[in-house]
């Protein structure tokens, strides 16, 4: 490959390779100059007198001698280099034929457009490979029509950067793309469209107040150069000041609670529309209240938008029956999932998890690897424990004092836990209120102890070589109640699985930025249309 941007190289040429996998062309400036002319263009071809034109602001009577004698060198050059008789005379011009850094560039920029408004995050990987590329300006000559050229490459490459923050400012981290925006805004103050993308990074990073006043400040400084907000910018902050007016919602079905036909295992359908979904809510969050919370309800009610939306209760939890003691939680768990599936007639349904209850939909899927679609595990692991060559989560100790400090028959069930699990939430005393309301619900102590210790004790890794669905992984990058390490272990082993990292510190899946939601969404209707 010829390499252009930031001077020429040679890129995997062995007789020539460098440490970093390329090497510099030994050619004089206007060799160097002819040549990235010839690549900028590829692969129209340039006459001559083009050439010369932008080789000298006052061509010699000589050019013309002078160009064919630096085509001579450049082609001695390439061939050494290992490229072959790159540069073709075609009638009284040239033409480069090669692999050059260009066409990568435009490729890459060309696959993340088609991705960005579907897949952010696909589109934020592309174009960091395209920026990598882009080491620096390429080598044009110095005269007024050369110049005027870099320029244009200059605008270029600025454009490849907007398009890059752009992508992450939809993505699951916006908060990374916010260095670079205050510092675009700033070199830039009428640059309207890193305004629109700066505002929407710090509103989805949850800096709602920053946001606001970078509206302000977006305003006066187009105001000073006589520009009136556009419609982008006006839309961003619409965003902001009525969040919840862009996020879709769904009619929640006031239905009661159902069985299935042997009575055991209660589910609520929450919509009616949509790629049949079937979702694990984490812990001992039970169906019978679970609406009640406005943060959970809204989350509940965005992901219904887009599915039809099925939660149920597994059993020992809620309005389901107890466990039964002769056989092991997770294959109960297991059983009852299998057969809500049934009783609501779903149709290879995705199985969205959080937390604990990943291992059943896990466990699920390698048992019935035909049932399902696909899967979501939302802060899920494998296994909760370290040990046995596995350095992630809690030691055991730990994780046993965790199981009885939240099963504590001295204060009322669940107390204390929110701020571990939801500490978004946690300041929110009406939210408190009902975590621990809804955690007394849930299950008696005894029974409680029992589902923390199968969720914290289980080892399924032996399983995930025989979950074949494809699997969307999301881990909040500062969680604190679930080791981000473990999604990392499950993106490694699983067969068919994609790691998305999401801002936040929040365990639950309702909590935080819509992040969770979108990836989930997406992935959902990516699934079930690729299985329809």
């Amino acid at each position: 490959m010829i390499s252009v941007l930031g001077g020429l190289r040679v890129v995997n040429a062995p007789a020539v390779a460098a440490p970093d996998g390329g090497a510099p062309l030994r050619l004089e400036r206007k060799a160097r100059e002819l040549l990235t002319l010839l690549a900028v263009h590829a692969p129209s071809v340039m006459s001559v007198p083009e050439l010369t034109r932008v080789l000298w602001d006052e061509p010699p009577e000589s050019a013309p001698k002078t160009l064919r004698a630096h085509v001579s060198r450049i082609r001695a050059a390439l061939r050494a280099a290992g490229t072959g008789d790159t540069v073709v005379t075609v009638g009284t011009g040239y033409r480069l034929v090669a692999d050059l850094d260009l066409d990568h560039v435009r490729e890459l920029r060309r696959r993340a457009r088609t991705l960005v408004s579907t897949r952010p995050d696909a589109a934020v990987e592309t174009l960091a490979a395209a920026r990598e590329f882009w080491r620096g300006d390429p080598e044009l000559p110095g005269t007024i029509a050369g110049q005027a050229m870099l320029v244009g490459w200059q605008r270029e490459h600025a454009q490849l950067v907007r398009e890059h923050l752009g992508a992450m400012a939809a993505g699951s981290d916006p908060g990374a793309a916010l260095g670079e925006l205050a510092g675009l805004t700033a070199a830039d103050p009428a640059d309207e469209s890193a305004w629109v993308d700066y505002v929407v990074a710090l509103h989805r990073s949850g800096r709602h107040a920053e946001a606001l006043e970078t509206v302000a400040r977006a305003r006066h400084a187009l105001g000073e150069v006589g520009l009136d907000p556009g419609p982008a910018l006006r839309a961003a902050q619409a965003r902001v000041l009525e969040p919840e007016s862009v996020a879709p919602t769904a009619h929640i079905d006031d239905s009661p609670p159902q069985y299935t036909p042997d009575g055991r295992t209660a589910f609520l359908t929450v919509s009616t529309s949509g790629p049949d979904t079937i979702l694990l809510n984490p812990g001992l969050l039970t169906i019978d209240g679970l609406l009640d919370e406005p943060h959970v309800n809204r989350a509940h009610r965005r992901l219904g938008s887009r599915a039809r939306l099925v939660c149920l209760d597994r059993r020992g939890i809620g309005l389901s029956e107890p466990l039964d003691h002769s056989s092991s939680p997770l294959d109960q768990w297991v059983d009852d999932l299998t057969r809500v599936v049934a009783a609501a007639a779903m149709t290879r349904p995705v199985i969205v998890a959080n937390f604990d209850t990943g291992l059943i939909a896990l466990e699920c899927a390698a048992r019935q690897p035909t049932m399902f679609s696909g899967l979501v595990l939302i802060n899920c692991f494998a296994r909760y424990r370290r040990g046995d060559g596995y350095p992630h989560g809690l030691d055991a100790s730990t994780a046993r004092d965790l199981v009885e400090d939240a099963v504590d028959t001295n204060r009322p069930h669940g107390i204390g836990t929110a701020a571990l699990v939801a500490p978004n939430l946690a300041g929110d005393p009406d939210f408190r209120s009902w975590w621990d309301r809804i955690g007394r619900r849930g299950a008696g102590p005894g029974t409680a102890r029992q589902i923390r210790t199968a969720a914290t004790t289980t080892d399924l890794r032996p399983r995930l070589p025989e979950v074949t669905v494809p699997v969307l992984l999301l881990s909040r990058r500062s969680c604190t109640n679930v080791d981000p390490g473990h999604s990392r272990y499950l993106a490694e082993h699983l067969p068919n699985a994609t790691l998305r990292l999401a801002a936040g510190a929040d365990a639950v899946w309702f909590s935080g930025s819509d992040d969770i939601v979108d990836h989930t969404i997406d992935f959902i209707h990516s699934v079930t249309t690729t299985h329809r």
